[in-house]
């Protein structure tokens, strides 16, 4: 730089761009990465953007939002031509002016994403103080609204047990899969209803099921005759048992084999389902690499049962929190998403904006779907799902989880909350589920509850 001058027809700039994240850590394995000029184009991605006319040394987005808007977010480079004058000094003259790339604006609300970071980070670091609490060490929580698909908010932190260090992970909401336990009984009632294996309102005893060659099969406690909103309500295992049963053309008499051959069509069938309400599917939600639901291998019939229980197949966080909204959303799931608008630099002129996108609507009688709303109503409102809501001045609809965590028997246990409000007009929704607690489940689940109902005052 300092001796350019003595050498005719070169120039040196050593200046570049530097990007910045006003907010710190927030989000920021959700935001992504872009790579130095010595980095250039990420090896792996070489052939893309090699394609798109980049140089090997272009600065790109090599994860997250970053390269998800890396079309939008790099601008397009200044191209010059040179020409030398009689003395054979360069001149240089633009052919394409350069242009800043645009400025991208989320659904985020960033004062919504700070406070759900504290909080879930703290209740991460208080763990690790808590003995009954030593092995919870994964805690995500995300808010969207069920009729736009907008993400409000969406956290995660990871805690290492041996450093106790509490680190960000809001990626895992798409990235990792967990158990949605009892959550998922909406659609196994939805399900049971629109096959016709129940009736809106018909009564089933839940008592112990002494099933042959099985293990006692309940509920948490003993609930007696039961209609399908209190099934709901009060998260009866046996009625989705029965469903289950059911469903596979089995029969229960205690003490005798239930008669199901070979349950694998029902697997299909559930599968199908479940799929109709965004479980097991790719949401869409508009980051590079979200990941699929977690498929169980097995077809043994207890496996059936588990599985109408939301303790056999696993999904994402987001997953989870789709399949949710389209219980609040009467039927219709929405694509969730991240981006709302792009503006010229420096600008209110919008360049680009998000058009909220209906997946599907849900297949067969939406009748029934009004018997799981009420059921997810009930176990808020009679504090099933915990009293903490009960001081709310906003109807809530939810339901809790809880998933044993295999091996069975270990005393760990996964809890989660999902709700929804106001339940007639829902315009948020919250999702929390920690992974890992153990030994004292019900202090647990009730710190899953209590979060919840946090989240929800914010």
């Amino acid at each position: 730089v300092e001796h350019k001058s003595e050498f005719s027809g070169f120039d040196v700039d050593l200046g570049s761009w530097k990007r910045e994240y006003p907010y710190g850590d927030t989000l920021r394995d959700v935001l992504g990465n872009v790579t130095t000029s010595t980095q250039g184009v990420p090896a792996e991605l070489e052939d893309y953007y090699t394609a798109l006319g980049y140089p090997l040394n272009a600065r790109v987005g090599s994860s997250g939002l970053e390269y998800q808007y890396e079309g939008l977010l790099s601008g397009t480079r200044k191209i010059s031509s040179i020409e030398y004058d009689e003395d054979g000094n360069a001149v240089t003259k633009d052919q394409t002016s350069g242009k800043k790339g645009y400025d991208i604006y989320l659904t985020i609300d960033i004062e919504l994403q700070q406070k759900l970071d504290e909080v879930v980070k703290q209740t991460l670091e208080d763990a690790a103080d808590n003995k009954y609490r030593q092995d919870f060490t994964t805690l995500f929580v995300c808010l969207m609204n069920p009729k736009t698909g907008e993400i409000y908010a969406m956290s995660g932190y990871q805690r290492d047990k041996e450093t106790n260090k509490v680190t960000p992970f809001a990626s895992g909401n798409y990235l990792s899969y967990t158990n949605p336990g009892s959550i998922v009984k909406g659609a196994t009632l939805y399900m049971g209803l629109n096959e016709g294996v129940v009736e809106p309102g018909e009564i089933i005893v839940d008592e112990p099921m002494h099933i042959l060659g099985t293990p006692v099969k309940a509920s948490y406690n003993n609930y007696g005759p039961i209609d399908d909103v209190k099934a709901l309500e009060v998260s009866s295992n046996v009625y989705m048992f029965n469903i289950a049963i059911r469903l596979a053309g089995g029969t229960y008499v205690p003490y005798q084999s239930l008669g199901i051959s070979d349950p694998s069509s029902t697997f299909t069938l559930m599968r199908q389902y479940y799929s109709m309400f965004g479980l097991g599917n790719i949401t869409g939600l508009d980051v590079p690499n979200e990941v699929g639901g977690y498929v169980g291998y097995s077809t043994e019939v207890g496996k059936l049962l588990d599985f109408a229980i939301g303790q056999y197949d696993m999904y994402t966080p987001i997953q989870i929190l789709q399949y949710v909204s389209t219980i609040a959303n009467d039927g219709v799931t929405v694509k969730p998403h991240l981006f709302s608008y792009a503006t010229e630099v420096n600008s209110t002129n919008v360049v680009s904006s998000y058009e909220n996108q209906v997946v599907s609507t849900l297949s067969g009688n939406l009748d029934y779907l009004d018997r799981v709303q009420q059921g997810f109503r009930a176990c808020v409102s009679s504090g099933k799902c915990g009293s903490v809501f009960a001081s709310m001045d906003v109807e809530i609809a939810g339901k809790t989880g809880t998933a044993e965590k295999l091996p069975r028997g270990n005393g760990k246990y996964l809890v989660s909350f999902i709700g929804y409000a106001p339940q007639e007009n829902p315009q948020v929704m919250v999702y929390v589920v920690i992974d890992e607690p153990n030994v004292d489940n019900q202090a647990n689940s009730k710190l899953a509850t209590t979060m919840a109902s946090q989240i929800m005052t914010e």
